[in-house]
């Protein structure tokens, strides 16, 4: 069929993913079986790192053995300068649709803010600084990859539609390919790979449907507006908004659990659930009504 190409794509790079999971899997055992007793980072994360760093290595040199190696096509299509004045937009974007949220979480009661533990110290702000990093970092590799390499431009509706609702999908279930904390140190070659086959043969137990459901919204959300500005610097900024608030709001905040409203927060991370995913909906919402009215969507 003509979307071959791009479905192809779809399924090397999700291979891809798993693949260097396994390999991490590997390597981190290995490693981990010279020391008398588990070092302060856990296998489990270990491992989870050690993929997200090899598929960030061999990122380049697949791309260009694909083919696939165009800046332009990849969604960096901005001088260095735009492009970050475009990710700060993005970021600050983020902030300002994020705190109706944030407003719906403190006022009912979901989760509280813990005001005796904020001090306004220099800690403080190293974790702000720590966070804003990180936050960047992740988004940045992620969507490089989730809509970077598997959203590009073609002239067709439906292969673009197909193509944004299946990298959403692959971007919301990635977030749950997690191995349990390992507290045994009585480690063997293929206890990191036993794990993760273990995560894979659980899937439909371990993924939690509510926080599934708002990445995937979340996904779609960015799909489009990277399909509608052709590059990626504004979903990185969006994508790093969002993460800042999780965590910052996570970390200055605590789950009220008689809440009768409870419900609609994920066990996943306490944020995510079906709050989240209804008012991302209606942000999607929205802005694919306001593409519309500009005859623009998937253009």
């Amino acid at each position: 069929m003509y979307y071959n190409k791009y479905m192809r794509n779809l399924l090397f790079f999700t291979i891809y993913i798993i693949f260097f999971a396994l390999l991490s899997s590997l390597i981190f055992t290995l490693l981990y079986m010279q020391f008398d007793e588990q070092p302060m980072l856990a296998l489990n994360k270990a491992i989870k790192y050690g993929a997200i760093i090899l598929c960030s290595i061999f990122i380049i040199p697949t791309i260009k053995a694909k083919n696939l190696y165009n800046k332009k096509l990849l969604g960096y299509l901005e001088s260095r300068k735009k492009f970050l004045l475009n990710v700060s937009k993005g970021f600050l974007i983020s902030l300002l649709l994020s705190s109706p949220l944030l407003f719906i979480f403190i006022n009912f009661d979901i989760r509280n803010i813990n005001f005796n533990l904020i001090l306004f110290d220099q800690l403080f702000l190293y974790t702000i600084l720590l966070t804003l990093f990180i936050s960047l970092i992740v988004s940045t590799i992620e969507e490089s990859f989730f809509r970077g390499i598997m959203i590009q431009n073609n002239n067709n509706n439906i292969v673009t539609f197909i193509i944004i609702m299946l990298s959403s999908l692959i971007y919301s279930l990635f977030h749950f390919i997690k191995i349990p904390l390992i507290i045994d140190d009585n480690i063997f070659w293929n206890t990191g790979i036993k794990e993760l086959l273990n995560v894979f043969a659980n899937f439909h137990n371990i993924v939690s449907l509510d926080a599934a459901i708002t990445l995937f919204v979340f996904g779609v959300l960015l799909g489009i507006i990277r399909n509608n500005y052709k590059t990626i610097s504004y979903c990185i900024g969006i994508h790093a908004g969002f993460i800042f608030i999780i965590k910052i709001f996570r970390q200055n905040s605590s789950v009220n659990f008689d809440s009768y409203y409870n419900y609609l927060i994920s066990g996943y991370d306490h944020f995510t659930g079906y709050l989240s995913a209804i008012w991302i909906t209606i942000i999607l919402l929205i802005y694919i009504i306001y593409l519309y009215k500009k005859n623009n969507l998937f253009k």
